[in-house]
């Protein structure tokens, strides 16, 4: 798992494990939300080393430690506004610091930055995220 923060309060990582959600705890994150899609590797890639649990399974373990959990799959490229409306939602009401994910972080991170772009503007969300290496240009 690889985390890296935005902000404050919001961090991006790319695909977590039930193994990882110890370490969150212990960072602080009091919410998670879940940008990838279940099923999304075929079974040639969701080999035991390199597994995507499903999101109930992360749902459960998150609850039994005490963070709270989100699920809203993204399919990569593809942002409705709906889906930017309802992100903007999760953000804004999930406990702080809140850990932002999906397979590689890059559908989060484009997410966060059209959910943020009408609040601080272009400028602002492309050197957020331009500091932590993605493009979103």
């Amino acid at each position: 798992m690889k985390i890296q923060q935005l902000d404050d309060n919001v961090y991006i990582a790319d695909q977590i494990n039930i193994t990882d959600m110890d370490d969150l705890r212990e960072l602080g994150i009091q919410s998670i939300i879940n940008n990838r899609p279940d099923n999304e590797e075929s079974a040639e890639e969701n080999t035991e080393k390199n597994s995507q649990p499903l999101s109930e399974e992360l749902s459960t373990y998150a609850a039994a430690i005490n963070i709270d959990y989100y699920y809203l799959p993204v399919i990569s490229g593809n942002y409705p506004v709906n889906t930017i409306r309802e992100f903007t939602e999760l953000l804004n009401k999930a406990k702080r610091p809140v850990l932002v994910f999906c397979r590689t972080g890059n559908r989060s991170v484009k997410l966060w930055a059209l959910s943020q772009t009408p609040k601080f503007g272009h400028s602002y969300v492309f050197t957020k995220a331009k500091g932590i290496g993605f493009d979103i240009s």
